[in-house]
């Protein structure tokens, strides 16, 4: 098993609620988020042993891990880890998450959940200043 983390400024919690219900929207779209994030994913392989998502208040800085519109604030972020069968699925160009980055520039996501971060265009992007999502090969732990 082949294990990589997704750090992300989305609200992508998982609250099981897969219905309409009056009274339940914000917890019915986080969880089409998270539903968002499983299905990118599973376009390359079947996520397994899910860890997570974790939620931390921490503050950004200039270290990469999202983009320069963020840095010198403090977040919320979400994390989890998951797990996938196939070795090196998410390679690209000698990158191990590459084909996640690839995968998940410009999905569309619901905003205005529980997230603290404002998002210039409502998707996920990997990339640049606008960074909201991050993969890291292997698993993190806090």
């Amino acid at each position: 098993m082949k294990f990589y983390t997704c750090f992300t400024l989305v609200d992508i919690t998982p609250t099981g609620v897969t219905r309409h219900k009056s009274g339940d929207e914000t917890r019915r779209d986080q969880q089409r988020n998270w539903e968002t994030v499983l299905q990118c994913i599973g376009l390359r392989a079947q996520p397994q042993l899910i860890e997570g998502p974790v939620i931390k208040d921490l503050e950004i800085d200039n270290d990469g891990i999202f983009g320069e519109m963020f840095y010198g604030t403090k977040q919320r972020v979400w994390f989890f880890t998951f797990g996938v069968e196939s070795e090196d699925v998410f390679l690209l160009d000698g990158d191990p998450v590459g084909q996640l980055d690839k995968d998940f520039s410009q999905v569309p996501i619901i905003c205005g959940l529980t997230e603290t971060a404002r998002f210039i265009l409502p998707i996920f992007y990997p990339y640049g200043a606008i960074k909201n999502i991050y993969f890291i090969n292997g698993r993190f732990v806090p």
